[in-house]
């Protein structure tokens, strides 16, 4: 089974430290012109309780007019949610 959770305090307190985590990030375009993008960040780990992928998510909107600063939003995603809990970094997909 796979839960998404949007609360990351409580993602922090389900997952088990003693497995790995992982992180990634997805750009997606949301409109059929190309203006309007998703930037899906990602943290994969496993619940301590019953051992349950947990999926932790942090969505952004941009504009294309925001396109150049994609990856650095990806970043900020890493150093506020994925350094803290010491996740392992899976790919960034443009």
């Amino acid at each position: 089974m796979k839960e998404i959770i949007y609360d990351y305090e409580e993602f922090k307190n389900r997952l088990d430290p003693t497995k790995t985590i992982h992180h990634n990030g997805i750009r997606e375009n949301i409109d059929k012109q190309g203006l309007f993008y998703r930037l899906r960040f990602r943290i994969y780990a496993l619940d301590k309780k019953d051992g349950h992928v947990l999926v932790f998510e942090a969505i952004k909107r941009t504009t294309l007019a925001e396109y150049e600063n994609h990856r650095k939003d990806y970043e900020s995603f890493v150093e506020k949610f994925a350094k803290p809990l010491g996740s392992t970094e899976g790919e960034w997909i443009p």
